[in-house]
């Protein structure tokens, strides 16, 4: 499985590189992220992450230039709109060459409704300027984190772009993010893509079923409704937050252990072709027009 390219729908290197830039470590992608990465990573969404309110641009501009954008395929992203004041800043994050938003983390905000927010409330009129202005500039649109009224609304606006990139399947485990079968049958529908994550909360209740062997009943149950050309990984490790015990499987705690899911998708009878869809070519041949080119910019 060593030639497996593996492309990383969801992490949030940027958010870490930028919060250890803070503490005035400016070396953090060479130190800890690029030998992870290096085993079978060949890029991914890279975002920052907003759960907090901090200077948004300056997070973006400082958080690129600390990552390596050459040896890797990178999308920039950004996971959630609440610090972005007015959607006239998109042009300037558009500028800067991020090609990927999740109007919301799972907060309520101006643009739409996280899945900590009120059920009955979805899109705002900012946030339909926020996706006419991504449908405008082929922008990708994430619906991560978005509460069913907000991810419905998206879907009846706009089937252009349409990603899910860390979520798994609520009716194998009901977790606030994972998604319903209705909402796979509208993702499909629109030719969306579901990343399936790691997270083992997204996975099980019990610890013991927190593994990749569960994963693969997710797996399986996304590709019954989606087709297999319409499933990837997003995997969203969360090593380097520093919990004390992985908030992601055992098996699978960072980046440098990708190998063992590609080793399992085998096992599970996948064959290369399909493990190569699901790894790498479902979200590069989709996507791979928005790698940042630092040469373009």
């Amino acid at each position: 499985m060593k030639k497996i390219k593996v492309f990383d729908a969801h992490t949030d290197i940027l958010y870490d590189c930028y919060q250890s830039s803070l503490k005035g470590d400016i070396n953090r992608f060479n130190d800890y992220h690029y030998n992870q990465l290096n085993h079978h990573m060949t890029g991914g969404i890279w975002t920052v992450y907003s759960p907090d309110e901090f200077n948004l641009f300056e997070a973006l501009e400082v958080s690129k230039s600390l990552v390596d954008l050459d040896r890797f395929e990178v999308i920039l992203g950004i996971e959630g709109l609440r610090n972005l004041k007015d959607v006239f800043e998109l042009e300037r994050i558009y500028q800067l060459g991020y090609r990927h938003a999740m109007l919301t983390w799972n907060e309520a905000n101006q643009y739409a409704t996280g899945v900590n927010g009120p059920k009955d409330q979805g899109l705002t009129q900012h946030g339909y300027e926020v996706l006419d202005f991504m449908i405008e500039n082929d922008m990708i649109i994430d619906l991560s984190h978005l509460n069913e009224k907000s991810f419905y609304d998206v879907l009846n606006y706009t089937s252009k772009n349409i990603l899910v990139s860390h979520s798994n399947l609520a009716k194998l485990m009901d977790h606030k993010r994972n998604l319903t079968d209705d909402q796979l049958k509208k993702l499909k529908e629109a030719n969306g893509l579901l990343c399936l994550t790691a997270i083992g909360n997204f996975i099980a209740i019990d610890e013991s079923d927190k593994n990749l062997d569960t994963w693969m009943k997710h797996l399986e149950e996304a590709i019954k409704i989606m087709g297999i050309d319409n499933v990837g990984f997003g995997f969203d490790f969360m090593d380097y937050f520093g919990p004390t015990k992985t908030m992601n499987l055992e098996e699978l705690k960072n980046a440098s252990e990708v190998g063992a899911l590609l080793k399992k998708l085998a096992e599970n009878g996948y064959s290369k072709e399909d493990i190569e869809k699901l790894t790498y070519y479902n979200i590069y041949n989709r996507f791979s027009r928005h790698i940042y080119k630092q040469s373009n910019q």
